[in-house]
C-alpha cells in the first residue's frame, strides 16, 4: 500500500512570498521508494496523496523583531508609536537589540515629526522623558505582545477560506490555507506557525488509509528588505559614464554583467554556518538574485554556477519575460555523478532587441 516514509522541510523558517515545498518520501506498493507525487488522476493501487496546509493561530498576538525577523519581539519603541511610524518597525527582540538601533530610531522619529509638523515642545517631552539610552520602550516582561501597538482592526480575525478546527485546550485555531504540496506564505501568516499534513487516501472511499504525517514550521517572517549594493564608481570614458538605470546602452556600446550566483548544491549550512538556513534556501535567494540582476539592465548577462534544473524551471522563463534569450552550457566535469540536475554550468542571456543568435560554440567548462 502507498505510505509516507519521511517528511522534512528545506527550511524551518517560512518567508512571505517564498514558496515551500516539503520533501515527501513515499513507499510504493511494490516496496520501491519514490519522491514523485501521486495525484488522484494517477492513483497507485487505489490510493493517492492528499496534502493540507494549516495556519495555527492562538489567542495571543505575536509581534516579530524588526531587526531579527526570526525572533519574537519583547520590546516596542514608544517613540515610533508617538511619531505614527508603522508598528512593524517598532518591535525588538531584546533591550540590546533596541539599544543598538536607537540612533536609527531617532532618525525615524525626526523625519516623522517633520512630516507631521509636530511642535518642538512635544518632541522635547518625548526625548527628554526617555533620554538617549535603552529607554523610550514598552517592554513585555512575560514575553507577551498581545497589547502592544494594536489597531482597532487587529481583533477582526481573518475569515477562513476553508473549514477550520480548534484546539479548545490550547486556545489555538487551525485555518486551512492550502491543499497542495507547495504553499507560499502570505502577509496574513506573519508571526504564525504553519502545519503541513500529508496522507495516502483511498480512491473510492475518499478517506485516509491511516493517520496523516505532519510537520510544523517555525513562525512565518516577513521578507527582509534587501540592502542595495553600493557600487564604487570607476573612472573612464566608458565605465565612468555608465548609467546603471538606463534601459539600454548608448549607440555602439553594450553592457555585460558577470555574476556567480552560488549553486544551491553548494549553499550548505556547513559551508556558510554564519548564515541562517532560511537565507540559504533557494526559493528565497532566487527572487533576490533575479531582482538584483534585472535591475542592472545589462545587454548581456553571464551567470556561473547555475544548476540545470534552476535554468530550465526558473531562469530561462523569468529572463524570457524581460526580453532575454537564454543559452546554457553545463559543467564538463560532473561533480555529482548520477544526479544530473545537481550539475551546474554557465548560463548566458542576451537582449533580443539588440542581438540575435547566429551560432553557438561550446568550450570546456571545468
Amino acid at each position: 500500500m502507498l505510505s509516507v516514509v519521511r517528511v522534512h522541510l528545506p527550511s524551518e523558517i517560512p518567508i512571505v512570498g517564498c514558496e515551500i515545498t516539503p520533501y515527501v518520501l513515499l513507499r510504493l506498493p511494490n516496496g520501491a521508494i519514490s519522491t514523485e507525487d501521486v495525484p488522484e488522476t494517477a492513483a497507485v493501487d487505489g490510493h493517492f496523496m492528499r496534502y493540507r496546509w494549516y495556519r495555527i493561530q492562538s489567542d495571543r498576538k505575536v509581534a516579530i523583531c524588526s531587526v531579527h525577523p526570526m525572533e519574537q519581539a519583547t520590546i516596542q519603541c514608544l517613540g515610533c508609536l508617538k511619531s505614527k511610524i508603522p508598528a512593524a518597525k517598532s518591535y525588538h527582540c531584546s533591550a540590546k537589540c533596541f539599544s543598538d538601533a536607537w540612533q536609527h530610531h531617532k532618525v525615524l522619529h525626526e523625519r516623522a515629526s517633520s512630516a507631521l509638523n509636530e511642535n518642538g515642545a512635544e518632541e522635547e517631552e518625548l526625548f527628554g522623558r526617555f533620554g538617549s539610552g535603552s529607554s523610550g520602550i514598552l517592554s513585555s516582561g512575560s514575553g507577551s505582545m498581545s497589547n502592544l501597538g494594536q489597531s482597532p482592526g487587529v481583533n477582526n480575525g481573518p475569515v477562513p477560506l476553508y473549514p477550520s478546527g480548534s484546539d479548545k485546550s490550547s486556545g489555538e485555531t487551525w485555518f486551512e490555507v492550502g491543499r497542495s504540496q507547495t504553499y507560499t506564505p502570505t502577509a496574513d501568516d506573519i508571526g504564525h506557525v504553519l502545519r503541513f499534513e500529508c496522507a495516502a487516501v483511498d480512491t473510492e472511499k475518499k478517506v485516509p488509509a491511516g493517520p496523516p504525517t505532519s510537520i510544523m514550521t517555525s513562525r512565518v517572517i516577513p521578507a527582509p528588505t534587501p540592502t542595495p549594493r553600493r557600487l564604487i564608481q570607476v573612472n573612464g570614458d566608458v565605465l565612468g559614464h555608465l548609467d546603471m538605470d538606463s534601459q539600454s546602452s548608448s549607440f555602439g556600446t553594450f553592457t555585460v554583467l558577470s555574476y556567480n550566483i552560488l549553486a544551491d548544491a553548494y549553499a550548505t549550512s556547513d559551508a556558510y554556518s554564519y548564515c541562517p538556513t532560511w537565507a540559504l534556501s533557494w526559493t528565497y535567494r532566487r527572487q533576490n538574485l533575479m531582482r538584483e540582476i534585472i535591475g542592472y539592465h545589462a545587454d548581456i548577462i553571464c551567470l556561473q554556477e547555475v544548476q540545470l534544473n534552476h535554468f530550465e524551471d526558473f531562469f530561462a522563463p523569468e529572463f524570457d519575460k524581460h526580453g532575454y534569450q537564454a543559452l546554457y552550457k553545463k559543467r564538463t566535469t560532473e561533480v555529482y555523478a548520477g544526479v544530473p540536475h545537481a550539475i551546474d554550468g554557465c548560463a548566458t542571456f542576451f537582449r533580443r532587441d539588440r542581438f540575435s543568435h547566429v551560432k553557438k560554440y561550446e568550450g570546456r567548462v571545468q
